[in-house]
């Protein structure tokens, strides 16, 4: 399981948890208040008429209030109840006061209203109850897991920059489906990618969907002398090509690094290894002589790179050729500069 998927499994579980406890909450509430209610309407339809008969012919004796007081708490001590949840084991009332008067009830306080003669009164009882709290808190919980798993298994509505990918890869060829999951996964860089692709020669949108989700690539196809960047064919001419291939060769060996020849002293070594791939391949006789006469020249180094830079950059674009170009450096000994392919020489292949 890689990094990205533990935390995304931290951030469910700890989700998981605030909105079991919310649930476990509401429904402690909700069924507390039910209960409550329920009790309400049971109490207001019978409790008053006992009430009246019991004190209606000592009403000012507080003995016979206290009485009726501790034999109505004594038969409300415990009250079984039942529910679709059975969430709620059995409550308790206790009397709190039996000729309260009318205000607003704290909470778990259930007020009966019932009077004696033409005076109102008000009977007050404490609500306690004893809740299953297993059973409260797994099922909760399982319905917390239950909403997570449903929330998570819905398709994400797709966002304004989504569904512009997903027509663009429509209007490319790319199947409905494949457009919307693909629209999801690619990158800004990557559709960059994508429609460079569509603008080269011999590229539909299949091509190019699979050149834009490719690694970082540079192929060199020696038997029609042309680059293929990031999949996507760039045509080079003759000459430039060859320098190309000459410095990815130097890539694949050592560091990659060639320091300019001074300009009086042209470089003989380097040149004989260009002119055997110029050879070998098929590059302008022109080119082969003008390096057997004078060798290898900083003037001509500089020249060949700068057409290979800016016949990317027209290609590619100067962002994404950026990557595919040389990397300089100074040495401040001779004050010539090197240069090297950006790229590592693990990203460099050769067709022959």
């Amino acid at each position: 399981m890689g990094p990205e998927r533990i935390r995304q499994t931290i951030r469910l579980a700890g989700l998981w948890l605030l909105v079991s406890v919310l649930l476990s909450g509401l429904a402690y509430w909700q069924a507390q208040r039910t209960v409550a209610q329920d009790l309400a309407r049971q109490l207001q339809v019978e409790l008053p008429s006992r009430l009246s008969l019991a004190l209606q012919s000592r009403f000012g004796d507080d003995t016979v209030s206290d009485l009726v007081a501790e034999k109505l708490g004594k038969d409300l001590q415990s009250l079984p109840v039942d529910g679709p949840l059975n969430l709620v084991e059995q409550c308790q009332l206790h009397v709190l006061q039996l000729e309260a008067e009318q205000h607003r009830a704290a909470a778990g306080v259930i007020s009966v209203p019932w009077s004696l003669g033409s005076e109102p009164r008000f009977v007050q009882l404490q609500l306690t109850c004893d809740f299953r709290w297993g059973w409260l808190l797994g099922s909760q919980s399982l319905l917390a897991l239950m909403a997570i798993l449903s929330i998570a298994l819905l398709p994400h509505p797709m966002s304004i920059n989504h569904r512009q990918r997903m027509r663009r890869l429509v209007e490319a060829g790319i199947a409905p489906g494949n457009a919307r999951q693909r629209a999801a996964q690619l990158s800004d860089r990557a559709m960059a990618w994508f429609d460079c692709a569509l603008r080269a020669d011999d590229m539909d949108g299949e091509k190019a969907l699979a050149a834009a989700v490719c690694e970082d690539s540079l192929v060199f196809d020696c038997r029609q002398r042309r680059v293929i960047v990031h999949g996507i064919p760039v045509a080079l001419a003759k000459t430039p090509f060859f320098y190309f291939l000459w410095y990815a060769r130097q890539r694949q060996y050592g560091d990659g690094w060639y320091r300019n020849p001074p300009v009086n002293r042209p470089d003989r070594d380097a040149a004989a290894s260009l002119i055997t791939l110029m050879e070998a391949h098929g590059g302008h006789n022109k080119s082969i002589n003008d390096l057997k006469e004078h060798g290898l020249r900083a003037k001509t180094l500089d020249q060949n790179r700068n057409k290979i830079r800016d016949e990317l950059i027209t290609v590619l674009g100067e962002d994404l050729a950026a990557p595919y170009l040389f990397a300089s450096e100074r040495d401040l000994k001779s004050g010539r500069y090197r240069y090297r392919l950006l790229l590592d020489a693990r990203q460099i292949e050769f067709i022959t």
